[in-house]
């Protein structure tokens, strides 16, 4: 059953990331021209330029921890309402304010029409998944692995630390109701836990389930967090600052 998000959705999803303006930026485009190549490594030029990366492996790692919230604002409809967003490559832009410091994109659909399950939850769940993980991420990454040689571990990594959060932080937060939480839950286990490889594209083990470390406390910043096993590289950005969770940081607070 196909429906439109209502405007409390809408709002939702904005503060995820969800934008419905177009922006005038050479940073805003639609995810099919990212496909071709050639029109890849132009973006990455000016994206690297924007964020002063320090080569192309930093861009492309920054980049795809950046569109990390396409799946976040994807699976919170997922879990939260039972909707399916349309994430094909000429439905999605990515939405660019040239006047922020930072290089945080927003996401905007085309069309915004979603699919609700009527049986089988579970296997409309299933299909979801496979449209996020296989037939939209997994392109995208590839791509990127392949002109930029950076390692898909990290590219990998810098999705799985926000889908973490989206189940652990948002799908959980004071007020949601039960039934979401419990639904979210279940979503969360079969995302990360199962063993199957299928809905992302490849004959290996689930990808996202190697990065799910036990927490630990770091006295220098005086909480309990994830430590990533890669480093997402934004060190070597404008922002010259390696993340709470990084490795490095993890290792010698520990």
């Amino acid at each position: 059953m196909a429906r439109k998000l209502s405007n409390s959705q809408m709002n939702k999803l904005s503060k995820l990331r969800l934008s419905t303006s177009k922006t005038d930026s050479l940073l805003s485009v639609q995810i099919k021209d990212l496909l071709n190549e050639s029109d890849l490594r132009e973006y990455l030029k000016i994206l690297g330029s924007r964020i002063q990366a320090r080569n192309d492996k930093v861009t492309a790692s920054i980049f795809i921890k950046r569109y990390a919230f396409l799946s976040v604002i994807y699976l919170y409809a997922m879990s939260a309402w039972n909707e399916k967003l349309s994430i094909s490559f000429e439905n999605v832009s990515i939405e660019t304010d040239d006047n922020e410091t930072l290089w945080l994109p927003s996401f905007r659909f085309a069309d915004l029409e979603t699919e609700t399950f009527e049986e089988d939850r579970n296997k409309w769940r299933k299909t979801c998944l496979e449209s996020l993980f296989k037939e939209h991420l997994l392109p995208l990454i590839d791509c990127l692995a392949r002109i930029t040689k950076v390692s898909k571990l990290i590219l990998w990594e810098n999705i799985a630390v926000y889908i973490y959060w989206l189940y652990e932080t948002v799908l959980v937060e004071e007020g949601t109701q039960e039934a979401v939480k419990n639904r979210a839950k279940e979503d969360f286990q079969f995302i990360v836990f199962q063993d199957s490889g299928d809905i992302f594209g490849n004959d290996l083990k689930n990808p996202l389930t190697k990065y799910f470390n036990e927490r630990i406390y770091i006295k220098e910043i005086g909480k309990e967090v994830r430590p990533r096993n890669t480093c997402c590289l934004s060190y070597l950005t404008i922002n010259k600052q390696c993340c709470q969770t990084c490795p490095h940081i993890c290792k010698s607070g520990n």
